[in-house]
């Protein structure tokens, strides 16, 4: 499959109507995807409710093996998995230990992110974030 094929690559905006987060909504979140049925390449632009912004990157082989993630507070490594063609897993890591948990979901031009973040046993924030396709 080739990447422009691929229901993951694309650019998408948070559709905050759609989305319940346990956290502050941000003022924007966009995320630039290039996914191919081997790898993913993720940048996210996120502006805070506070004004200030956050770009986090990551390029990750569909291994379940770790891969380093810049920018994030939340993780600095991240492990993703290929369920089917229209969903990937992933386990995001802060010093060695499991802080983030997700499934993205595409359908019908829509990603839906479900997660979970968590500070040691505990689940401390969740969400399910509703993004839309941007057609340039």
């Amino acid at each position: 499959m080739f990447e422009r094929d691929d229901p993951f690559t694309g650019t998408w905006r948070f559709d905050a109507q759609r989305s319940k987060l346990t956290t502050p909504f941000p003022r924007s979140w966009v995320q630039h995807i290039i996914a191919t049925s081997d790898e993913v390449q993720v940048h996210e632009n996120i502006v805070r409710p506070d004004g200030s912004e956050t770009v986090v990157e990551v390029r990750a082989r569909f291994d379940s093996r770790d891969y380093p993630v810049s920018g994030s507070p939340a993780v600095d490594a991240t492990a993703y998995t290929r369920v089917n063609s229209r969903s990937i897993s992933g386990i995001g890591r802060k010093g060695g230990a499991i802080a983030l948990t997700e499934t993205a979901t595409v359908e019908n031009n829509i990603l839906t992110l479900t997660y979970s973040i968590h500070s040691g046993d505990r689940v401390v924030a969740t969400g399910v974030a509703v993004f839309e396709k941007k057609y340039d």
